[in-house]
């Protein structure tokens, strides 16, 4: 591990002695004022620039009669409209709530008039189909519209720092879920919980700047998900903070050029776009120094492609909105051996050691725990796990027990003390009376040179895998030859037990709005599709070629 530099010592220092995020952003205005701190669609603001329009923000909300403990819901675009948003609830207090640009409107309606907030800023463009039913549901609610509206209420607030006193045990932001399999549920943290969680992060990243160059942060997951998490890390390095206003490749590839990107944090699927982009290589990215990835299973093989291409920048957490990051850490020194190649699978496939001052345990169906290399539900005990699920004490007795948070993901520790994660245990499909975790048939797949993204779902009594090919296969190819060559392939690499019952091609899996695969959407697309006469046989055959 190297060792850790000046300014991340001083950082860490720093962070040690700070109680709660207002104190986190008021320190990087005053230390960094003529630093550049936001690259967006608008161009560049530097932390004297955001703060002015920060505080203008919060004056406003503060003419409003805005109070410390209201909530401040958002409906937004990936813009920096969003991020000065959440730091002027830093700033003055209140908790801040936001739903992504692709949450269903009914939903939005459904949780906007449970959490009753105070202050709704909205993109219209968004909001249209619910504002009549919003305005009757809560007629007292301030709004405030991107655009026009919300550039107005700036100009005519003058700056003003909050008075209101702010305390590390007070909720800072109310973050919901991603809403994929219903209602959005929603979790409270307080300041010390999320700074603590970065404290616990701090301990094993050395977050040094890049030698030559300014240290530039870019979200490759919307700030409203995971990407929030890499905030307080930005504003304590004095960083700036990229946000695209989409996350596809080329996207991602220019601003990293532009920007000279040194931390980039990305999803697995982000990362296997940009491996199967065919412009990649027009792009300089040498800048990258750091990419966290996570938000869900990255598949070795192609975190091993990663490596060979960009060399030994990646390292990723585990962790959720219930039991936040880091859970544990595989670091980039531990994805590569001495010489900077890429271990093998067996490594690749964890998601690392478990952090100290955490616990996790693997258990049975009864809650007792699991020897190691006996797979069970993976439960978590952190100082950063929530407290239960605001106004939802049913669903927080399901997800907490015994102080214990219920990962709903099935795993198992190696002996070497590595965590292996094998997916939900509600995406396990039936095969001839037994269960399979998808991800052991899936890591297998990805060995397939043709292979882009692989998915093992349940399609009546079949377990079928549905995989998308890598651009130079897209092509010519037969596809129904592919199929059966694949099946084949996977014949030679899995025990029979795990070998699907039919390989089906599609041209893109379908990803959530935090690009993860929807295993839901893809089941619907099996049954919508005409019925085959035959599965691919699977007899034995010559290998395909493997992926590097």
């Amino acid at each position: 591990m190297a060792i850790p530099s000046l300014r991340s010592l001083v950082a860490r220092f720093l962070l040690n002695r700070l109680r709660t995020a207002r104190s986190v952003a008021r320190l990087a205005y005053r230390r960094h004022p003529h630093q550049p701190a936001l690259i967006d669609r608008r161009g560049t603001l530097t932390y004297a620039q955001l703060q002015e329009r920060v505080q203008r923000l919060q004056a406003w909300m503060q003419a409003q009669g805005v109070k410390k403990g209201d909530v401040v819901f958002t409906w937004l675009p990936e813009t920096g409209e969003q991020y000065e948003t959440r730091l002027a609830t830093f700033e003055n207090g209140t908790i801040f709530a936001s739903f992504h640009k692709h949450l269903p409107a009914d939903a939005a309606l459904a949780t906007i008039v449970r959490v009753k907030p105070t202050v709704f800023i909205h993109d219209p463009l968004l909001s249209a189909p619910i504002l009549a039913a919003v305005r009757e549901a809560l007629p007292g609610l301030r709004m405030l519209a991107l655009g026009a509206d919300y550039e107005q209420a700036l100009a005519q607030h003058a700056p003003a720092a909050s008075t209101a006193e702010v305390h590390e045990d007070d909720m800072f932001a109310l973050h919901m879920t991603s809403g994929t399999t219903g209602l959005p549920k929603s979790v409270g943290y307080s300041h010390r919980k999320y700074l603590d969680s970065v404290r616990l992060i701090s301990r094993s990243i050395d977050f040094k700047p890049p030698a030559g160059g300014p240290d530039v942060n870019m979200l490759g997951l919307p700030l409203t998900g995971p990407g929030s998490g890499l905030v307080l890390p930005t504003l304590l390095a004095g960083a700036a903070l990229v946000m695209p206003e989409d996350f596809r490749p080329t996207t991602l590839a220019g601003l990293i050029q532009k920007h000279r990107v040194s931390r980039a944090f990305l999803s697995p699927s982000a990362i296997i776009d940009l491996l199967d982009e065919p412009t990649l290589g027009e792009y300089d990215l040498s800048s990258l120094t750091h990419v966290p990835y996570g938000s869900e299973m990255m598949p070795a093989p192609k975190i091993a492609e990663a490596i060979h291409r960009f060399g030994p920048i990646f390292q990723q957490g585990y962790g959720c909105l219930e039991a936040l990051p880091p859970v544990t850490w595989l670091l980039p020194h531990e994805h590569v051996d001495a010489d900077g190649n890429p271990l093998g699978n067996e490594i690749l496939s964890t998601v690392g050691r478990v952090m100290p001052g955490v616990e996790v345990v693997i258990r049975d169906d009864d809650f007792k725990p699991q020897p190691t290399g006996r797979m069970g539900l993976i439960t978590v005990k952190t100082p950063v796990r929530f407290d239960g699920y605001w106004l939802d004490p049913e669903k927080s007795r399901e997800t907490l027990r015994d102080g214990w948070v219920v990962m709903g993901d099935l795993g198992y520790y190696d002996a070497a003390g590595y965590l292996h994660v094998l997916g939900r245990s509600a995406d396990r499909v039936a095969r001839n009376g037994q269960l399979l975790n998808p991800r052991e048939v899936e890591e297998v797949a990805h060995t397939h040179s043709a292979v882009k993204e692989a998915c093992l779902v349940q399609h009546g009594p079949l377990a079928v895998l549905v995989l998308s090919l890598r651009r130079s296969w897209r092509t010519g190819h037969d596809w129904a030859a592919l199929e059966r060559d694949i099946a084949q392939y996977l014949a030679h690499k899995l025990p029979p037990a795990l070998q699907p019952d039919d390989v089906r091609i599609v041209e893109e899996i379908p990803r959530s709005f935090l690009n993860k695969m929807l295993r839901r959407e893809v089941r619907l697309m099996l049954e919508a599709a005409p019925p085959r006469a035959a599965a691919p046989a699977t007899s034995p055959s010559t290998p395909s070629s493997v992926a590097p």
